[in-house]
């Protein structure tokens, strides 16, 4: 064990050791740089030869015009795929029903790819961070996972209120860092606005909904895909510790989790890049495989955060320790 530590030790100086002597660039920067940028580009080939951009945004926009009209949100509505979220996910969508679909598609990858940029910049992130394929396809699908993440990084009740009411898995990690008034802002949203949203058609159609997520999703690619999985990814984030589990639980643990909701991760990836190895990889539970490697390597450095390492619910949020 004592051999293996020392290994451990002398592999971390080498992937921490800057690329030039003076470069703010270390090894594991450039590997993690090589391997975002090979997967980042299979993803943009795909979305070029599908003739895909902005999937997620015309999804949206053509499940509100369906609700302006009466019809059903969660029905063929003529986009890329059918429409599977709550009602307040569609709250922003409503005001780009009249834009052509040409438009829309290119708006919401721009708003996604501004996002990104000003939740890097937030967090100081460098910029290579974009390459990151669950950041890359967010934008590539004009996905509201990053606006949201931008929400939450900008900080604030209100703004995090509107985070969990447009992605309610934004939830999760408010309420483990016990931002309990970004909560009840969202819970306050959905009241208000429940009068005006198909929350009855919604809630009747809870089934088929799940359904279409499982079709849509292939069981998503969080542990919750493979039920054995699960109680391993609970067992990593307790060890990894309160603040990182609470960054970490959408994409290790959220039903049908797609590859972009790992965007809300960002805040803490840096910290964790041997799952951010795993959430750049598009396969059902890889997660688990970067948690436990994560887990294994930190137990080996001697390091123990433990759950009561968490910040207060006051406290900002964590600064990236990475630069370049």
């Amino acid at each position: 064990m004592r051999g293996l530590r020392g290994f451990t030790e002398r592999a971390y100086r080498f992937l921490t050791a800057p690329v030039i002597p003076g470069s703010r660039t270390r090894v594991m920067d450039l590997l993690l740089i090589v391997w975002f940028a090979v997967l980042a580009a299979l993803d943009l080939l795909k979305s070029v030869v599908n003739w895909a951009l902005g999937w997620d945004s015309l999804i949206y926009v053509d499940a509100a015009r369906a609700m302006l009209k009466g019809g059903d949100a969660w029905g063929p509505a003529g986009g890329a795929a059918l429409f599977a979220g709550p009602p307040t996910s569609l709250l922003p969508y409503f005001a780009f029903v009249w834009l052509p679909d040409p438009l829309i598609a290119a708006g919401g990858a721009a708003i996604a790819a501004a996002c990104a940029i000003y939740v890097l910049r937030k967090l100081q992130l460098p910029g290579w961070w974009l390459l990151f394929p669950p950041v890359f396809v967010a934008i590539l699908a004009g996905s509201s996972a990053l606006p949201v993440t931008a929400l939450i990084v900008r900080g604030g009740p209100i703004a995090e209120g509107f985070a969990v009411a447009l992605r309610p898995y934004a939830v999760l990690p408010l309420a483990m860092l016990g931002r309990w008034r970004s909560i009840a802002v969202a819970g306050a949203i959905a009241v208000v606005t429940a009068p005006f949203l198909d929350w009855p058609r919604f809630l009747g159609k809870l089934d088929v909904i799940r359904d279409l997520l499982d079709d849509e999703t292939g069981g998503g690619k969080s542990a919750a895909a493979t039920w054995w999985l699960i109680p391993i990814a609970v067992v990593c984030l307790f060890l990894l510790g309160r603040r990182r589990a609470a960054w970490l639980v959408v994409p290790a643990l959220w039903p049908y989790a797609q590859m972009y909701y790992a965007v809300i991760a960002l805040p803490i990836i840096a910290e964790v890049p041997l799952v951010a190895v795993a959430l750049a990889m598009d396969f059902p539970g890889i997660v688990v495989v970067g948690l436990v490697a994560q887990v294994i390597v930190e137990r080996l450095r001697g390091r123990d955060l433990g759950w009561r390492s968490a910040p207060r619910a006051t406290e900002a949020l964590p600064r990236s320790a990475a630069t370049g």
